[in-house]
């Protein structure tokens, strides 16, 4: 499924398309890196919709020199759920092994105070979760606070500890996705280079330290040579085995830089998928203290 981003948003320099597999991401574009070498220690992509380019990265001739530090190093995470200053419009569609399909609406909106990210997630659509927010603020390397609204309870409450291992609203993302997480936990390994459709790509194993904060023990992923893309992300348990994968279906450009418009995690284990799709992003410049609180979450 392909759907444009709103036209009344930031303008959108679309490149051709070409298609990678099952995957259509476009030709490169230049985006902004300078935020991973101090908050991306392996290719986190992760929570969702886009991941953008290294900053006026382009791959060498020769890339064989290149270590797997050197690779994580130009791939750069700029989702949905971390863009700064900006509102956006998301829709969810999980389908089931049975090919059953439910979709859900949902408008994220983030900003960076003192240099930590916080971000608000809230549903509007179906009906029997609209209302339900969910707010992340990060406190510093590996420390955030998360919380959840359910209007069915007119609660709040934190999520904490094993909690956040948990699947995120039905999703196949789990709360422990939605945070970012320190580049001290990985060790990264750089595998022989693949090919996925006409598109040469770097491959590199992650393996995560015992104690960060997230449920993986392995991460693989192939990044496109020409733009440092991450095109596909699978991710391991501290088993070895295969949990799920993320993949890259659509990119455009917007305000100067690729964003993944169209992704999909499909997980291995019992075969369901969340498809996700950013339908507009507005940038706002008007993003109060008072937006990011808990006790805002039952009055917005």
């Amino acid at each position: 499924m392909s759907r444009q981003v709103g036209t009344s948003q930031p303008k959108i320099a679309e490149k051709e398309q070409v298609t990678v597999g099952v995957l259509a991401v476009s030709s490169r574009t230049e985006g902004d890196s300078a935020r991973l070498a101090r908050r991306l220690g392996w290719l986190w992509a992760v929570a969702v919709v886009g991941l953008s380019a290294a900053g006026s990265v382009t791959a060498r001739a020769d890339d064989s020199a290149l270590t797997a530090d050197a690779i994580a190093g130009k791939v750069v995470r700029t989702d949905a759920f971390s863009w700064e200053g900006a509102r956006t419009r998301v829709r969810m569609v999980l389908i089931d092994e049975g090919g059953a399909k439910q979709e859900r609406a949902m408008e994220v909106t983030g900003r960076r105070d003192k240099g930590l990210y916080q971000s608000l997630v809230r549903f509007s659509a179906p009906q029997d979760i609209a209302g339900t927010a969910f707010l992340m603020l990060e406190r510093g390397k590996d420390q955030s606070e998360q919380y959840i609204y359910l209007p069915g309870l007119k609660r709040t409450r934190r999520i904490v500890g094993r909690e956040r291992e948990g699947s995120f609203m039905g999703s196949d993302f789990t709360y422990a996705d939605m945070q970012r997480v320190d580049s001290k936990h990985a060790k990264h390994k750089r595998l022989p280079d693949e090919k996925l459709g006409n598109d040469a790509v770097f491959v590199v194993e992650s393996t995560i330290s015992a104690d960060a904060p997230v449920p993986y023990g392995k991460v693989v992923t192939w990044i496109r040579k020409t733009d440092y893309i991450a095109l596909r992300t699978r991710f391991f348990d501290r088993s070895d085995k295969p949990i799920k994968t993320l993949y890259s279906r659509r990119v455009k450009e917007i305000e100067g830089k690729p964003v993944v418009v169209e992704a999909r995690m499909q997980n291995q284990q019992n075969n369901h998928i969340t498809d996700l799709y950013i339908d507009s992003i507005e940038r706002r410049d008007d993003l109060s203290d008072a937006n990011f609180t808990p006790a805002a979450l039952e009055h917005m």
